[in-house]
């Protein structure tokens, strides 16, 4: 690693040690764990036979209410010393404006891996405490745990611009509240209108799928192919979210 780099991500470290950032991906997690418990404590045998299913299904639209506004939050508590301090200019005389916007980032990726890792370990938790009979292939959670990951990651670059131009915290958090409302309302669209809408993403690469029996009232779960073509094509899409809200922050004149 850069050296430089290095001690610039210390320098991030220091500043963020007394704002108790890793109590938000905690909290986050914390609210999950209570919904997964009043979610299976009900379930039937049938449902618990594919546990994780149930899981890899219901969990994406969990991500996609609480996650755009656990990015803003993150983002916005990372940025707000620099802007209520208005120290962007004096920074920016040390500091290359590029490094200073990846320094920020890779920071709240700490944050996001924090809560993805958490989640995994939720969901091996939930399947030992209720027992779950299906075995849980591993190369599943990977692609779950990845999908999760990487549409945060875009969130975050997003939310990232957003608190670094607003001399008032107050837009970029309404802008992450506004997309936790736009990822669950998108889910119920037809396909091409919700591809439209980055923040329903957590569920556009499934890898479990529902059948719902109306005249009998009971739900199935089955596994899917994983989509790795479209994925990797939104894999690279994350990298240009990126590189876009960079360059437009690099060019704001402070």
């Amino acid at each position: 690693m850069n050296p430089s780099l290095f001690r610039q991500l210390q320098a991030e470290y220091q500043k963020g040690r007394r704002r108790h950032l890793l109590l938000l991906p905690l909290g986050f997690l914390s609210f999950q764990i209570l919904w997964a418990a009043w979610q299976l404590q009900n379930a039937s045998e049938s449902e618990l036979r594919t546990g994780y299913l149930l899981l890899f299904h219901h969990l994406p639209m969990m991500n996609a209410i609480l996650l755009p506004m656990m990015s803003a939050v993150i983002a916005s508590r990372l940025c707000d010393m620099e802007i209520k301090g208005d120290t962007l200019k004096l920074l920016y005389t040390m500091q290359r404006q590029g490094r200073f916007y990846d320094c920020k980032y890779l920071t709240g990726l700490q944050y996001l891996a924090a809560f993805t890792l958490g989640q995994g370990a939720l969901i091996l938790l939930a399947g030992k405490l209720w027992h779950f009979t299906e075995p849980l292939r591993g190369i599943m959670l990977l692609e779950y745990l990845a999908v999760t990951f990487s549409v945060s990651a875009a969130l975050l670059a997003i939310q990232q611009m957003l608190s670094l131009f607003s001399s008032n915290q107050i837009l970029p958090l309404t802008a992450g509240l506004i997309g936790c409302f736009l990822g669950l309302f998108s889910m119920f669209f037809p396909k091409p209108i919700a591809r439209l809408f980055l923040w329903g993403y957590y569920a556009a690469f499934p890898v479990a799928s529902m059948d719902w029996e109306r005249s009998t009232r009971i739900a199935s779960y089955y596994e899917v192919p994983f989509p790795w073509t479209g994925f990797l094509v939104f894999l690279a899409a994350v990298v240009l979210i990126y590189l876009l809200c960079r360059t437009i922050t690099i060019r704001k004149e402070v």
